[in-house]
């Protein structure tokens, strides 16, 4: 079991960094298009449709990070009021529909991410961006992330996880 949390925490690291360097194209990407458009009053080249895939490319490669931290939403009202068995229970079946959800989308997007690297997709808009790599970065987020959950209801029934975050009101 652990083997298999130093992987996920490597893979969840990995993506976390490719997100986060996304986000920092998107930080000064824009801001460097803002700057330039108030003193020349033409826009970056670009920077507009690189900001659009940065966008999935944060999500997708972030969410295992997020995950990890458990970070994502959580509405835990019934969870954490119970204990033992029940709750290791609720707690799988709260991951395992996490992750079937998680595999219903990465399928598709796994067959369009196919489909557009034999095709080489782009999209043209001011200049002329491929978009296949960012397909298939968001089918790798979504099958990691799945598996990620997977791991997190098959360690769920194992042992207890703690409902250790309080709502916002009670912090």
């Amino acid at each position: 079991m652990n083997v298999i949390q130093a992987t996920l925490r490597i893979v969840s690291n990995l993506f976390g960094v490719v997100a986060m360097l996304f986000l920092a194209f998107l930080m000064f990407g824009i801001t460097a298009d803002v700057i330039m458009r108030g003193l020349t009053g033409d826009p970056l080249s670009g920077v507009f449709e690189m900001s659009e895939l940065s966008l999935v490319m944060v999500v997708f490669m972030g969410a295992m990070w997020a995950q990890r931290d458990r970070a994502h939403i959580r509405v835990n009202i019934l969870s954490q009021r119970l204990s033992g068995r029940a709750h290791r229970a609720i707690m799988a079946f709260g991951w395992g529909c996490g992750a079937l959800a998680l595999l219903m989308l990465a399928w598709p997007a796994t067959q369009e991410a196919v489909y557009s690297v034999s095709i080489r997709e782009f999209r043209w808009g001011y200049t002329q961006i491929p978009i296949w790599w960012t397909k298939v970065g968001l089918a790798l987020g979504l099958w990691f992330a799945a598996i990620q959950m997977i791991c997190h209801a098959t360690f769920a029934l194992v042992q207890d996880e703690s409902d250790d975050h309080q709502p916002i009101a009670e912090a």
